[in-house]
């Protein structure tokens, strides 16, 4: 009896945590509390995995807006002066 009521509440953490997890993954949005376990484990795992992915691209946006650069150029002609490589489509010859 006592393991039962073990298993119980472990259930009823594990539900409470993910039904907190998923509000904040999901940016505030309620989702269903009836939802069965699996359910609200592949949504929790979904919401961190798109947090995960929203912070590096975010980490990776900052590192390369932050980078400062010295090769800049403000012509074609000073592209050229200084033996850059130039890209352009085939139809511009």
């Amino acid at each position: 009896k006592k393991r039962r009521r073990k298993r119980a509440y472990a259930r009823l953490v594990l539900d409470s945590c993910l039904q907190k997890g998923l509000f904040f993954c999901s940016a505030g949005v309620e989702q269903d509390e009836n939802a069965s376990l699996p359910s609200k484990l592949l949504l929790f795992g979904f919401g961190f995995f798109i947090l995960i992915s929203v912070s590096a691209y975010v980490a990776n946006l900052a590192a390369f807006l932050t980078l400062s650069t010295t090769d800049s150029v403000s012509s074609m002609e000073g592209a050229v002066a200084a033996g850059m490589t130039i890209c352009a489509h085939p139809a511009v010859k």
